[in-house]
């Protein structure tokens, strides 16, 4: 942005670099994402769509024995890598630079290298001893994981970033690159094929859209999963949360109890629009947000079990520029390092796209030869009633973030916090039913009167995230009424940035 790019360059810019920094959670063979832009020119927003699609010659047969490990690790959890295709969409369309120019500090990242830190060196320790030989030289041709410190570099990264800015983005889908990660994939048992790469197209379309409280608020719509966390909002509208004590155990409770709702909807539901017909209207609407609200008043806890610790993964970037264009951009390897696979002489870490779907006879996210598959990506831009940017907001941590997301929102509305407060603040998350998670910042006496009211209560997380926390890192950057631009990190608590 200093050299003049718009918000579009420099989410691209930050997302590339983060590829090739936090290869756990994000890389160029991640695979898919998502995006909102505000385009202050038009004073509208649109969504991006680069979620990737199971390969052409998926079968159920290849997943029968063991679907869970199946699609989660080795070659066949590989899909098409949507991130290149989805950050070039954008640019070509919204930014204002070259693909080369913005992905110069990813380039440098990887070619010069950058020290070793104690979360990556750890992550890296868990991918060597559960990667194939194959890819374990593919990413450490010397065998060796650089010590903490050390200066780690990728130069075959460095040379796929520096072949995609020389030949264009679209070089990745079609050609020799290609060719080298379908041979790789197919030799080692996969199914990706030339045609899958051939034929990946990321989609620009209308964001789902929301009134909460006077503010309009804009996140991708399916496959991505920012429909769950829009439904939290409207039945928390339905209560006057304002009113209520921050982060008290009535306010985390409705949150706790909305998101166990809107859950059932979610498994339910859910999967790709190009195949399964969703009653996205009917879930988003106040009458539907007014029968959940009905259950709310109730006062009652839903029993049973949730999973409310999943894996490490995920990046977001959230940005606004000097024109007030703003975007909020999320996008994956799936769990920690995705497929494990790494393809030789690209130094390119595979996602793993096919641990998205369910493998359920019947169920709408169920895989199918070129489906798309649902996930929890949410990013998330606000309006003000008049059409003013008022925020964007983002956050990885797998199912957490539909959650999470819904709070971070009503932080900035309805208990009126600043970027800081509102990345920094206590979490609750719940999917199917009980335990809970909160924060361990969360008081004491809160947690004790959450579980007088018949909750399970956990503190922290096991994985996913900062133990301390509910989810992952979160970013956000708020325009106030004057113009005056905002933005904090949870990743740095104690700083924000006021422009």
């Amino acid at each position: 942005m200093e050299a003049g790019g718009n918000a579009v360059d420099a989410a691209v810019a930050a997302m590339t670099a983060l590829c090739v920094v936090i290869p756990s959670q994000v890389g160029l063979g991640g695979y898919g994402g998502s995006m909102v832009v505000y385009l202050a020119g038009r004073r509208s927003v649109v969504a991006i769509d680069f979620d990737s699609r199971a390969p052409l010659d998926f079968r159920d047969d290849l997943f029968a024995d063991d679907a869970a490990n199946k699609s989660s690790h080795g070659y066949l959890a590989c899909t098409v890598p949507g991130i290149v295709a989805g950050l070039a969409m954008a640019l070509r369309e919204f930014g204002t630079m070259s693909w080369k120019r913005v992905t110069q500090p990813a380039y440098r990242l990887a070619h010069d290298g950058f020290p070793m830190e104690a979360e990556s060196h750890g992550h890296l320790e868990k991918w060597y001893a559960a990667a194939d030989p194959l890819s374990r030289r593919a990413l450490l041709p010397d065998g060796k994981i650089p010590q903490v410190g050390e200066t780690w570099r990728q130069p075959d990264l460095a040379g796929l970033i520096a072949r995609l800015g020389n030949e264009g983005p679209e070089s990745f889908y079609h050609g020799e690159i290609a060719r080298q990660i379908v041979k790789q994939v197919r030799e080692n048992g996969g199914v990706l094929s030339e045609a899958d790469f051939a034929n990946y197209k990321p989609t620009i379309g209308e964001p789902l859209k929301i009134s909460y409280r006077g503010y309009d608020v804009f996140t991708p719509p399916p496959p991505s999963g920012g429909i769950t966390m829009l439904q939290v909002l409207k039945t928390l509208e339905q209560f006057e949360i304002g009113a209520m004590s921050k982060w008290g155990a009535p306010y985390l409770h409705l949150v706790a109890e909305a998101a166990k709702l809107c859950w059932a909807d979610r498994a339910r539901t859910l999967g790709d629009p190009d195949f399964v017909e969703m009653p996205i209207d009917e879930l988003l609407s106040s009458q539907s947000a007014a029968a959940r609200a009905a259950e709310l008043k109730k006062h009652e806890v839903r029993g049973g079990e949730s999973l409310i610790n999943t894996g490490p993964h995920t990046s977001n970037v959230s940005v606004i520029d000097r024109d007030g264009n703003v975007v909020s951009v999320t996008a994956t390897q799936g769990y920690q390092f995705g497929s494990r696979i790494v393809i030789d002489g690209l130094g390119l870490v595979m996602g793993q796209g096919m641990s998205r779907f369910e493998f359920k006879p019947g169920h709408p996210n169920r895989p199918e030869p070129g489906k798309r598959m649902h996930h929890n990506m949410a990013p998330t831009i606000a309006l003000r009633g008049d059409g003013s940017p008022f925020a964007a907001v983002g956050l990885p941590g797998g199912p957490k973030i539909l959650t999470v997301t819904a709070q971070l929102l009503v932080n900035l509305i309805d208990f009126r916090c600043s970027a800081r407060e509102t990345v920094s603040a206590p979490r609750v998350h719940a999917e199917g039913n009980e335990p809970i998670g909160v924060s361990k910042s969360l008081d004491l006496k809160v947690v004790s009167e959450l579980e007088s009211m018949g909750h399970r209560v956990e503190r922290g997380q096991s994985v996913g995230g900062p133990p301390d926390e509910i989810a992952g890192y979160a970013n956000a950057v708020v325009i106030d009424e004057s113009g005056q631009i905002t933005a904090a990190s949870s990743a740095s608590p104690l700083a924000s940035y006021v422009i």
